[in-house]
């Protein structure tokens, strides 16, 4: 497939290995696939279709389809998701659009298709006594089934650490496997046959419910377990985990790069490494919640950049009630087709359980600093961490071997200083490495598609957004903007500048704001100038007040200093008389030593004359404070159209450096050639977000850097 690109027709005829369902749409996975594309036949191991007509497809069917081809990305801004390693782990490089779908072969996987139409009897079942909300909860937990989980729930569950339970785990294999075992064991007093029906009962649910890093370690647990049992001989955990990461690894070796391997691995460590060491104490509970963080404490941190201060004592209440919502789940979906009453009672029970999780996350979620955000560590960080973790987990071991049985008990007290310690050590060695340098400004204009989103950390650091918004990309804010801010330890914008009220400046701040404890909170709303205001700045305004965010009004001519910060606002300004819009966009100047940048948001025309205007007078009275007469960045104007940045403009302004937010492949044809060809004519270097992704200026106010971070470029 490298011979082609995203946005290629192509015809692709393969067979269905796995089916997802969707509300409008019908996700079908195919292997041994053979592709036309330009009157060439090519090759590919894996595919996705996504299939519009919802044609019902069997699982070994094989089917052709027609589309256009699309390659999973790169993140375009540090911080967001990989979408192209998470597939690639798969085996999966590309996938399509498709309005018509044909099966080819009607041959049939009979087991696997079985176990699917199995699968979705069962969900029927949850939905029909359950309702549709609370029933994707617990297709989510006991199906593995996603799909439907309310968007805020599913966050609520993630942000408070407690999100593993909706993922097929440990847990759900050794109840359902393990209790089969023994089952079967007891029925028949034989290890072997007891062993073999839970190995058996154990395959068809995972083959029903999917193969995951955390089911395929918990499975080959599970057998060493079994195995041991039924050889007589000692179960080793350290051994089974280790076999385990081995076997994981052989099958998907990508898998060393994701998170939910190390969480997965980490947790089981946690529990078979560190909670001997508090086997004497009382709340075992509580010390296996500590065990497990103290061992995943970095990779929550690496990966998802946060830390969910009252995950351990959460997790105290969530794991405990999960074994019995797990067995009322079974309980009462194999009642419901016999006897309704107890299934409903069975699953009226599960309800009552996911309410209180619920409620739960809700409370957790409004107490203060119930998310610590800290930025990404450093590799290195990570590692020292866990030398440091080990060396004090050894000397424990070694001074509690020397102790005597009795003297052992009763030490709570200098159990709860050592685990503190070990997490004071975490915080020195892991947090420090993801704040920008000191005395240093910090400008990120992050590709957010066709639209604007500008990052900027002060030498003080205090925190600046200016625009945050989209036309093409699906909650920017959420997906684009909120993911870099933690990836950068920003646990609050202090200050969110809009130029002016089009959706594609505003819509991912709105988002922000309306998300509440679930996104990034924001501290000053800055506006420009009422009398330049349509209806959606408006309505901003309004929603900031009643979410209890300050809003400020800025015009020409004022400013906000920050220590050695300058944001000079140039426009609008109580000369212009234009129309609220592009035109009215508000301007701000950047100082920083000798530092310059102009930030534009889409002015135009009319508000662009007004603009250059004041660049002119402003330039001459900056002359006497020592302005070396050279702006070292522009943003460009209304993502580089053709009736933005004129000659005059630029005459005035001569930027060494512009830089350019606009959507890939976008349907404006921004920038426009005549725009760039106006940057280039007075030797201003261009960086654009279509080809650079995310673009960083830093500065000392003397020095100057730009880096493209061009994690997205693709095939």
């Amino acid at each position: 497939m490298r011979q082609a690109r995203s946005g290629d027709a192509i015809w692709i005829t393969g067979q269905v290995y796995a089916r997802e369902m969707k509300s409008d749409y019908q996700v079908l996975y195919l292997k041994n696939n053979s592709i036309k594309f330009r009157k060439r036949q090519l090759k590919e191991s894996k595919f996705i279709v996504y299939d519009k007509s919802r044609l019902e497809v069997k699982i070994g069917n094989k089917i052709a389809a027609e589309g256009n081809v699309r390659f999973y990305e790169e993140p375009r801004n540090p911080g967001n998701f990989n979408e192209k390693q998470y597939y690639e782990k798969q085996g999966i490089h590309a996938c399509m659009w498709s309005e018509s779908v044909i099966v080819t072969s009607g041959r049939i996987w009979k087991l696997r298709d079985s176990l699917l139409s199995f699968r979705q009897d069962w969900k029927t079942v949850l939905y029909d006594f359950m309702g549709e909300e609370q029933g994707a909860l617990l297709c989510g937990i006991m199906l593995g089934d996603k799909a439907d989980i309310d968007p805020v729930v599913k966050e609520l569950y993630q942000v408070n650490g407690i999100g593993h339970i909706l993922a097929i785990s440990g847990l759900h294999l050794s109840i359902i496997g393990t209790g089969m075992y023994r089952l079967c064991r007891r029925l028949c007093g034989s290890f072997a046959v007891g062993g073999l029906c839970g190995i058996l009962f154990l395959a068809a649910y995972i083959l029903m419910t999917g193969l995951s890093v955390s089911v395929m370690r918990a499975a080959v647990m599970l057998l060493f377990r079994i195995g041991a049992d039924v050889a007589g001989r000692r179960y080793d955990a350290g051994t089974a985990l280790a076999a385990a990461a081995c076997i994981v690894l052989f099958w998907r070796p990508l898998y060393l790069y994701d998170g939910g391997f190390w969480l997965s691995f980490g947790a089981v460590f946690g529990v078979a490494a560190v909670l001997p060491l508090f086997k004497k104490l009382p709340v075992q509970g509580l010390w296996a919640s500590v065990s497990i963080n103290l061992s995943i404490l970095p990779v929550l941190l690496y990966y998802f950049y946060e830390y969910p201060l009252y995950s351990i004592l959460l997790n105290l209440l969530v794991i405990p009630l999960m074994s019995v919502l797990l067995l009322l789940g079974l309980t009462g979906s194999a009642a419901a087709l016999f006897l309704p009453w107890l299934g409903e009672a069975a699953l009226g029970l599960c309800r009552a359980i996911l309410t209180f999780y619920e409620w739960l996350c809700r409370t957790v979620a409004g107490l203060p600093a119930s998310r610590i955000i800290t930025g990404r560590p450093s590799a290195v960080s990570v590692v020292c961490y866990y030398i440091l973790l080990s060396a004090i987990l050894f000397m424990w071991w070694r001074y509690e071997s020397r102790r005597n049985e009795s003297k052992r008990k009763g030490c709570i007290a200098k159990y709860i200083i050592i685990t503190g310690i070990t997490y004071a050590a975490a915080l020195l060695i892991l947090i420090p490495g993801t704040f920008g340098k000191e005395g240093e400004l910090e400008v990120t204009m992050l590709d957010v598609g066709q639209g604007d989103g500008i990052y900027m950390k002060s030498p003080s650091g205090r925190t600046y957004l200016f625009d945050g918004g989209s036309s093409d990309v699906g909650q920017a804010g959420k997906y684009r903007i909120e993911p870099f801010l933690k990836y950068k330890g920003t646990g609050r914008i202090d200050y969110v500048f809009i130029s002016h009220g089009d959706s594609d400046h505003t819509n991912g701040i709105r988002e922000m704001i309306e998300r509440g404890p679930l996104g990034i909170p924001v501290g000053h709303l800055v506006l420009p100038r009422e009398e330049v205001w349509d209806d959606s700045l408006a309505e901003l305004a309004v929603l900031a007040k009643n979410k209890g965010i300050k809003v400020f009004l800025i015009e020409e001519g004022q400013r906000i200093q920050d220590g050695g910060l300058s944001l000079h606002c140039l426009h609008p300004g109580e000369g212009y008389a234009g129309e609220p819009g592009n035109a009215a966009s508000m301007a701000v100047w950047v100082r920083f030593g000798r530092f310059d940048m102009l930030l534009t948001g889409d002015v135009e025309g009319e508000g662009e004359a007004a603009l250059t205007a004041s660049v002119e007078e402003t330039k001459e009275d900056w002359h006497t404070a020592g302005f070396d007469g050279v702006l070292e960045v522009l943003k460009v104007a209304h993502h580089g159209s053709k009736n933005s940045t004129s000659v005059e403009f630029l005459k005035e302004t001569m930027p060494v450096y512009g830089l350019v937010s606009a959507g890939r492949n976008n349907r404006y044809g921004h920038p426009h050639k005549d725009t760039a060809e106006r940057l280039e004519d007075i030797g201003c270097g261009l960086y654009g977000t279509p080809s650079d992704g995310a673009v960083t200026v830093r500065t000392d106010g003397s020095r100057m850097s730009i880096s493209a971070y061009a994690g997205g470029a693709g095939p």
